[in-house]
This record gives C-alpha cells, sequence and structure tokens, in this order.
C-alpha cells in the first residue's frame, strides 16, 4: 500500500422514512415493463425504495417517484457539516488553508429530470455541482463532477489517490449521493444480459434500494484508515492472482459472487454490502467503511471489490 492514502473523515446518512413497495402502474407502461424485466433478472418478486422525501399525501403507487427533493439536497449539507466536524480543530484549519480539491459523485448524471417539480435554481445542485458545499470547503482549486453510474465513488477515489500521491494537493474531498430513482435503477439492473444476472435462489426475494449520500475527506495525513485501490481488471482472470493479498481477512463486495472468486480463498469472510445494507448506486461501495466501524473491525485487512456489467472490476484495500 506504498501509494495509499489515509480518510481522515467520512460521514454517511440515509434517510429516516420507511421502505415503500413500488408498485407498477399502468400511467408509465414503460417503467411497468422494466420492472418486470428486472425482476426476473434478479430473480426476485417485489422491490422496496427508501428515499429522501418521501410525501405522506402522494398516492400509493406514486410515493416512491414523487419525492420532494429538497430533502436529498439538505442531506447533502448535513453529511457535509458532520465530516468537517469530525477532523480535530487543527486539521479543520489546515484544511481551509491547503490546497484542496472537491470531487463529486453520482451514479446518473443528468437526472434532474425525473424529479417531482424541480426548480431551475436547484437543477444545477443536483445535476452538475453543488456549489454551496465549494464555499463551506473554501474549495478554491479544482472542482469536478464524477458520473460513473455504480463505479463513480471509486473512480473518484482514485482520482484522490493520484492527487495526493503526486503531491498536487493536501486534501481531497469526495461528497455525493445515490437518488434512487424506480425507472434507472430497473434498467440498470437490466443492462446485464439474464444469463450472467441471474443466480437461482429457492425462495424468491425483494430488491432493496436505499438512497444516501456522504462526504469522505482524504489526505497522505496519518487517519483511522489507510485506504489504496487497486487497477481496473478486464475479464482475464489471469491479472487476478498477480494482486491476490494473502493477508485480506475481510472480502466485501458489491453485485454477484460469482464475480469475485479468483480474490479469495476458502479462508477469508465474504461480506454482500447489498445483500446487508441494501443497495445505494455508488455509494454501497463506502458501506465497507461502515461495518468496520460498527463491528470495531480492527488491525486486519479489508478488500471492497465492485464488479462491472462486462466481466471486470475494480478495488480498493482498506
Amino acid at each position: 500500500m506504498d501509494d495509499a492514502m489515509h480518510l481522515l473523515s467520512l460521514s454517511l446518512m440515509e434517510p429516516e422514512a420507511p421502505l415503500f413497495l413500488y408498485s407498477p402502474s399502468w400511467l408509465n407502461v414503460w417503467e411497468a415493463h422494466s420492472y418486470d424485466i428486472a425482476l426476473k433478472n434478479t430473480d426476485t418478486n417485489s422491490w422496496a425504495f427508501k428515499r429522501f422525501g418521501t410525501r405522506a399525501d402522494a398516492y400509493d403507487k406514486e410515493v416512491v417517484n414523487r419525492t420532494n427533493y429538497m430533502a436529498y439536497i439538505s442531506a447533502l449539507e448535513k453529511v457535509s457539516d458532520v465530516a468537517m466536524q469530525a477532523l480535530p480543530q487543527k486539521e479543520r484549519m489546515l484544511l481551509m488553508k491547503s490546497r484542496t480539491a472537491f470531487i463529486y459523485v453520482d451514479s446518473w448524471g443528468e437526472a434532474a429530470g425525473f424529479e417531482y417539480d424541480i426548480s431551475m435554481l436547484h437543477l444545477s445542485t443536483i445535476d452538475t455541482l453543488p456549489k454551496n458545499l465549494v464555499k463551506k470547503f473554501s474549495v478554491d482549486n479544482v472542482t469536478c463532477k464524477i458520473r460513473g453510474e455504480k463505479n463513480a465513488l471509486i473512480q473518484a477515489m482514485r482520482l484522490a489517490q493520484d492527487y495526493l500521491s503526486w503531491d498536487i494537493f493536501d486534501f481531497v474531498i469526495v461528497c455525493g449521493g445515490y437518488r434512487a430513482i424506480p425507472l434507472l435503477a430497473f434498467t440498470a439492473t437490466n443492462i446485464n444480459p439474464r444469463s450472467k444476472m441471474k443466480e437461482s435462489r429457492k425462495i424468491p426475494g425483494m430488491n432493496l434500494s436505499i438512497e444516501r449520500v456522504g462526504c469522505f475527506i482524504f489526505s497522505q495525513t496519518t487517519g483511522d484508515l489507510k485506504v489504496n485501490c487497486g487497477p481496473y481488471f478486464s475479464a482475464d482472470s489471469s491479472q487476478y492472482q498477480k494482486n491476490y493479498a494473502s493477508d485480506i481477512d475481510l472480502v466485501a463486495f458489491s453485485g454477484r459472487a460469482s464475480s469475485i472468486t479468483p480474490f479469495f480463498n476458502h479462508h477469508v469472510k465474504l461480506l454482500d454490502l447489498e445483500k446487508k445494507y441494501g443497495s445505494s448506486g455508488c455509494i454501497t461501495p463506502a458501506l465497507s467503511w461502515h461495518h468496520i466501524f460498527q463491528h470495531a473491525f480492527k488491525g486486519g485487512r479489508m478488500r471492497t471489490i465492485l464488479p462491472d456489467y462486462n466481466g471486470g472490476l475494480t478495488y480498493f484495500d482498506t
């Protein structure tokens, strides 16, 4: 982990609202059709959503679509405040005065068109860059947005690692979130051919899509967690063995378990992030850090693996 960076602070947040079961409607035939295909491809019989800004006065079949986007924007503000306040005062002051880059990530890119009754004032906050967060961290250097579907966070982490190891910046702040828009969640699942995606179950289960927002502050300064992003691997399995590490104690993954078998032996514990915490798009890999703090995982090494749609994968070690 020579080029490793340190995760100085992190904050994750999900809605306090309950899960709502999706119910297809003839008012949106394409969404209902995508829902049916997604259930077949994942071998499940239902889909539940947990979203920011769900409204009690919404019609039952529209509650997961007609959400208040302001709750999502407010959540981004809150996690940024928590991540900042979690830093020691000396580090906070140093961050404000140092070379700092800001990276915003999300799964869908320009998806404000799917929001219910959104104003032009807030459209750019969701689609491009939350300028209020840039001001909050006093960033006057590089700012950018990465739209990489479920790979967005790991792509941002690899960029942050390069920035820090090349001594271009002293701190890199990565903020972002996942909007669980039903149609996009269904069609993202349907990208995979059914033969590769479907894994037989004795009892069909339920898919969970949970919106989450997160803020992560990286630096070369020593922190609680040391993170190292590995290279991208194509479908060529011979590449896997070159990066196999015998000291890995836990393998966390998001996606199909069959895609990660070259990375572990039978003595390594496995953690299916989506099965344990629900799917949160590009934020899902960050749930491995949540697991570390929740279960007091100390002194070991965890590898988080994210397969893509083309048979390849990316990973990072913590």
